[in-house]
């Protein structure tokens, strides 16, 4: 059993996890995970494919922090969506902190589209929005709140769940960092970090940089369908492919530019209010709280 990690972030994707995250790394007496998004638990990722990584072991996943006294913690949001995550998670950390940000699920969905399309090229760039939710309907089920947090609330105490909410802790910014340093007990929790937006919605910036950094992806897909697996597994335990694989996410991130959202069309706001609807309610009995603005139409 791991007992080094205090606290970590669940999600939801697209919902200010990113920004989260940055609020925790600049606290002095916190130390972030060095992989953004490690994805450890999660037994598949969004769109279902298996994930490699859960089955390393837990003596891969501490290699992600340095020998330290710090508060150490983690945000992946695959972990909100994953069915085995919060299992995964209570039998390494019986005592974590689980932190949540939730955001209006139309806006979810619309902005992971947006992401999978611009930047991570998973759905194909000239698939309209609504065709991409039939042919990918982890969209959807992305930003389906209540199941996921009824599956954290079965296996952790409450009061190691924290939940909040992107849309209203971003108007009391400093309230929200102070609060976020008080859940997983920091001793100074009036630090003010550096509030900037980080994640925006993004694009790639040049398509050559790009195809040529996701060289390595491709060849590692190639070989783990091979029968060089089994070495290619060792491989990616190792340190060094670690930080391979940390160079290389550094410069995606450094060959992108910021997207212009394209606004949502009135039959596909509309597709979205009928979908989430009794959702919504579902996650307001829930929690015992009025989501009443994510009702309206924008």
């Amino acid at each position: 059993m791991i007992s080094e990690i205090s606290f970590i972030g669940v999600g939801a994707v697209k919902s200010g996890s990113s920004w989260m995250a940055s609020l925790l790394q600049q606290h002095p007496e916190v130390c972030m995970s060095s992989r953004k998004e490690i994805a450890f638990f999660n037994a598949c990722n969004f769109d279902g494919t298996k994930n490699v990584s859960s089955s390393y072991g837990q003596e891969y996943y501490l290699k992600f922090w340095p020998k330290t006294e710090k508060v150490k913690g983690e945000v992946s949001p695959q972990y909100l969506f994953d069915v085995e995550s919060p299992r995964r998670i209570k039998e390494a950390f019986p005592n974590v902190h689980i932190l949540i940000m939730l955001r209006d699920p139309r806006q979810v969905v619309y902005s992971h589209y947006l992401y999978e399309q611009s930047f991570n090229r998973s759905i194909d760039s000239s698939l309209p929005f609504l065709e991409a939710l039939r042919k990918h309907p982890y969209l959807l089920e992305s930003a389906c709140f209540s199941g996921q947090l009824e599956r954290y609330f079965s296996i952790f105490d409450k009061d190691k769940i924290h939940i909040y909410f992107l849309d209203e802790v971003l108007k009391t910014q400093h309230e929200f960092s102070k609060q976020l340093y008080t859940d997983i007990n920091l001793r100074d929790v009036n630090f003010k970090p550096d509030y900037a937006s980080v994640n925006e919605s993004k694009q790639v910036n040049f398509n050559i940089i790009d195809s040529l950094i996701r060289i390595p992806s491709l060849a590692k897909q190639k070989i783990e369908r091979s029968f060089l697996s089994v070495m290619l597994e060792k491989v990616k335990r190792s340190k060094l492919f670690i930080r391979i694989v940390k160079w290389r996410n550094n410069m995606l991130d450094r060959n992108v530019k910021r997207l212009k959202k394209p606004k949502m069309t009135l039959e596909e706001k509309s597709y979205l209010d009928a979908y989430f609807k009794n959702e919504i309610q579902n996650l307001e009995c829930l929690l015992d709280v009025d989501l009443s603005r994510w009702q309206a139409v924008d």
